[in-house]
């Protein structure tokens, strides 16, 4: 190839092509037609509405928040106030927060709620870093765990309020009730106290249908008492539920009332009595409350406390007072003139009889008094005795098996009926040295006597105001003063048994 032909060939591989000149408008007309067409065109979607502030974690796992950015649960069941708040605020003063809160988060809020319990720890915690600005209360290491439900974190409040014990009976009742209703609108329909029971089973809350039955009245019909006296136990609950229903089954024979209008008339006010009462001298008396119902009852029919009193006795309402606690239920017929027809008794084996015919504290004593020995496990020791005060009797406590010990409470909780089954009757001449009282004092075992003594682990237990049992004794006592008061009385039932024993 000659010298030329090379130099050729060289220039055509590395000469490049020649550039394509780009065509530009060069009208006025064409640049004014771009610019319309590019104005028409729509701005670019912003989807960004659709997507979550901050997506949650799907597991549980630890996170750091500030303390603004965690809320109390308001739907907390516990709504008194921790006695503790001082003590709970000066422990993380000084040694910080030992136990992580644990919280959640519902779908589209922004900020965290404590899942279980620690409502008390997170206003003390926020009172600190309001007071000290120190960033260790600011900035709080925390467990989290998603989203389940409503039930689910309510259920959670409840078993830690639960364990810790600081939750009265009106709170626990309300929170169980509230979180019936959550369960029932999660499930969109109304559910029977068992398929109730198996839900909060499932939730891990342990509540038995007698139960729920207790809690469903005591927030339906005792709220005014509820909301107005912290002291309410569940053990006044139980005590006043059967007398109000006695009264309202008497009533239904003496009127036409229904039942809401009677707690209406009759019962609720008492109720607010009770509770201006209570914010008042902070004293509170279930014994007191029936009889307040019984006496305003009794106006509201017209006739004596005494008669509805005698009619409202399970001694008079039944064949027997059990010593198993289960009266049979008496024939009632009612003539044209609204009177109560005559009732015929008799005595069956094993039953505990009326000292007193008409004297219906007597049935509110032996009442009481099944009450304290079932509460102890003791009621097979319960025994009907015709010749003892009362009527009835305590049959020694079994020996324990195995070496084992008896319980403290079940051992004074005996002692305490047994004196009472003696001396309970016994007239205002017993402390005078009567020697009629004596006799009748000399019932009372020697092993009894012996083996009582009033010292600070019996007085600790007997004035625990924790211990339904102990609770249970101090009502029996006052029964027994109000028994013993009006055998005593001229021209009260039961002050014939006096003067035949003097």
């Amino acid at each position: 190839m000659t010298k030329r032909s090379c130099l050729a060939l060289r220039q055509r591989v590395i000469t490049p092509p020649p550039q394509r000149r780009s065509v530009r408008p060069t009208s006025i007309e064409q640049r004014r037609r771009l610019v319309a067409e590019s104005l028409q065109v729509g701005n670019l979607g912003n989807n960004a509405r659709d997507l979550p502030v901050q997506a949650d974690p799907t597991h549980d796992c630890q996170i750091e928040l500030s303390v603004e950015d965690i809320h109390p649960y308001e739907h907390n069941p516990r709504r008194a106030n921790n006695t503790k708040f001082n003590e709970i605020k000066a422990s993380i003063r000084a040694s910080g927060l030992r136990n992580p809160f644990t919280v959640t988060r519902r779908p589209g809020e922004s900020h965290f709620v404590v899942e279980a319990g620690g409502n008390t720890r997170l206003l003390a915690i926020r009172q600190l870093w309001a007071e000290t600005r120190e960033p260790r209360f600011h900035k709080l290491g925390v467990l989290f765990r998603p989203w389940r439900s409503e039930s689910h974190v309510l259920t959670a409040h409840l078993i830690e309020n639960e364990q810790r014990g600081d939750m009265n009976f009106w709170d626990k009742a309300s929170g169980v009730v509230d979180l019936k209703a959550r369960i029932e609108t999660e499930k969109g329909t109304t559910l029977s106290l068992r398929q109730l029971e198996e839900e909060m089973k499932a939730l891990g809350l342990s509540i038995n249908t007698a139960t729920l039955a207790h809690y469903l009245f005591a927030t339906e019909r005792l709220g005014i008492l509820g909301e107005a006296v912290i002291d309410l136990s569940g053990l006044d609950v139980k005590t006043l539920q059967p007398r109000l229903n006695a009264m309202k089954r008497y009533a239904q024979t003496r009127t036409s009332l229904a039942e809401d209008e009677l707690y209406a008339m009759v019962f609720e006010p008492v109720f607010r009595h009770t509770a201006d009462e209570y914010r008042r001298t902070s004293s509170f008396s279930i014994a007191a409350v029936c009889r307040a119902c019984e006496e305003e009852l009794a106006d509201v029919l017209g006739e004596p406390v005494a008669e509805l009193r005698m009619a409202l006795e399970p001694a008079a309402r039944s064949p027997q007072v059990s010593v198993g606690g289960s009266p049979t239920e008496p024939t009632v017929s009612t003539a044209n003139t609204g009177t109560a027809a005559p009732r015929r008794h008799t005595q069956a084996e094993g039953a505990i009889p009326a000292k007193t015919e008409g004297a219906a504290v007597h049935s509110r004593v032996i009442e009481q008094v099944r009450l304290c020995a079932g509460f102890v496990g003791i009621s097979d020791c319960l025994r009907s005795d015709e010749a003892a005060p009362l009527g009835y009797c305590m049959d020694a406590l079994p020996i324990p098996l195995h070496g084992d010990s008896l319980h403290p409470s079940r051992q004074w909780a005996w002692q305490l009926l047994t004196l009472v089954s003696a001396t309970a009757a016994l007239p205002e001449s017993f402390a005078a040295g009567d020697p009629c009282a004596a006799d009748s004092a000399s019932q009372v075992p020697d092993l009894l006597v012996d083996a009582f003594q009033f010292d600070a682990a019996f007085f600790g237990w007997l004035v625990d105001a924790n211990d339904q049992t102990a609770s249970a004794c101090w009502d029996l006592l006052g029964l027994v003063r109000e028994f013993r008061s009006s055998a005593s009385t001229p021209g009260l039932p039961g002050s014939e048994i006096a003067a035949e024993d003097a």
